[in-house]
C-alpha cells in the first residue's frame, strides 16, 4: 500500500522529480512512489483533496490514475519520453513526463501501460500541447533572448525510445517508423504547424517580412534538397525573417520543410503586406508625394 505521507506530498507538488514504480504480483498491482528533491514549499501541503486518500490508496488502479490526473492538471508539461531507460529502474519500461520544473517517471514491471492508464497517450499528448503553448505565451523578453531565434525540428528514428516535446532551441516531433517510413500522427502534425506559427509570431516575422520573398526561400530550399546528395552528417539551415530553422540534410529534411512551408503559408493573411511588389508601389507613391507629386 502506498505511503500516505508521500501521496500527500505528491498531490501537494512538494517535489521536483518523482518515480511511480508499478509491478504486478499474484494478479495484484503494487505501486511504489519515490520523491526526489523537495520543492520550494518546504514540506507544507497545499490544495484540497476531494478524495478520501486513505481509502483511495487501497485501490491501486484508482490511486495511479488519480495521481496522473492531478499531476497533469497542476504542472506545465513540455515533453514526453516513451519506452525510455531509467538508471534507478533498469529492469522496468519507463515513461518520462517532463515539465518546466521537473520529471515524473512512470516505471512499469511486467505490466502494460494501457491496462493501468486508459488513453495514456491521448492524456499525455493533450497535456503536452497545452503546456508548450502556455509556456510559450508566458515567455518574457529575457527568456526569448535566452531561447534564441533558432529551432531544430527533430524526428524519431527509433521506436524503442520515442521522444517528443520542447528542448533547448528544438522541438522533437512525435513520430514513428513504419516500413522504413517516418509517420507523424495527424494531431501531432497539426500541433507542430501551430507551434512553428507561434514561433514566427513571437519573433515578429509576420510584421517585418515580405510574404512572397520568404515563401520563395522555402520553395528554393526544397528544390535544393531534391537536387543535391543527401548527407546525414551535414546540417541544413533555412532562415525565415530572423528565425533560423536547422535540421539534418537527409530523408527527414523534406518532411521538416513541408511542415515549415504549411505553417508559413497558413500565416499569409497576417502579413502586413502580401508581396514585395506592394511595398515597392507604396514606396514609389510615398517618394512621389515628397517631391511634390499629386
Amino acid at each position: 500500500m502506498m505511503d500516505i505521507q508521500k501521496l500527500r506530498r505528491f498531490l501537494s507538488n512538494d517535489f521536483r522529480n518523482a518515480i511511480l514504480s508499478i509491478r504486478e504480483k499474484d494478479g495484484e498491482l503494487i505501486p511504489r512512489l519515490t520523491l526526489k528533491e523537495k520543492s520550494k514549499l518546504n514540506g507544507s501541503f497545499i490544495g484540497v483533496y476531494s478524495e478520501d486518500l486513505k481509502k483511495i490508496r487501497k485501490e491501486p488502479l484508482n490511486v495511479c490514475n488519480y495521481m496522473l490526473d492531478n499531476f497533469l492538471a497542476n504542472h506545465t508539461v513540455i515533453g514526453i519520453k516513451y519506452f525510455t531507460y531509467n538508471q534507478y529502474q533498469p529492469d522496468k519500461t519507463c515513461f518520462d513526463i517532463i515539465t518546466t520544473e521537473g520529471v515524473f517517471t512512470i516505471a512499469l514491471g511486467n505490466c502494460n501501460i494501457k491496462d493501468i492508464f486508459p488513453d495514456f497517450v491521448k492524456r499525455i499528448e493533450f497535456a503536452k500541447r497545452e503546456g508548450i503553448l502556455k509556456d510559450l505565451s508566458h515567455q518574457d523578453m529575457e527568456k526569448k533572448k535566452k531561447l534564441g531565434k533558432q529551432l531544430f525540428l527533430g524526428l524519431n528514428r527509433n521506436n524503442k525510445d520515442i521522444k517528443t516535446g520542447v528542448g533547448y532551441c528544438n522541438y522533437n516531433i512525435l513520430s514513428l517508423l513504419k516500413n522504413s517510413e517516418i509517420i507523424i500522427p495527424k494531431y501531432e502534425r497539426s500541433f507542430v504547424i501551430r507551434y512553428i506559427q507561434e514561433i514566427l509570431r513571437m519573433y515578429g516575422v509576420t510584421d517585418e517580412c515580405f510574404f512572397e520573398e520568404e515563401a520563395m526561400k522555402i520553395s528554393d530550399k526544397k528544390k535544393e534538397f531534391l537536387d543535391t546528395n543527401r548527407n546525414c552528417n551535414s546540417i541544413c539551415e533555412l532562415k525565415i525573417g530572423n528565425v533560423t530553422f536547422k535540421f539534418y540534410q537527409d530523408n527527414r529534411a523534406l518532411i521538416q520543410l513541408e511542415l515549415i512551408e504549411e505553417a508559413f503559408k497558413g500565416l499569409e493573411s497576417e502579413f502586413i503586406y502580401y508581396s514585395s511588389g506592394d511595398i515597392i508601389k507604396q514606396l514609389v507613391i510615398k517618394n512621389y508625394r515628397k517631391i511634390g507629386g499629386n
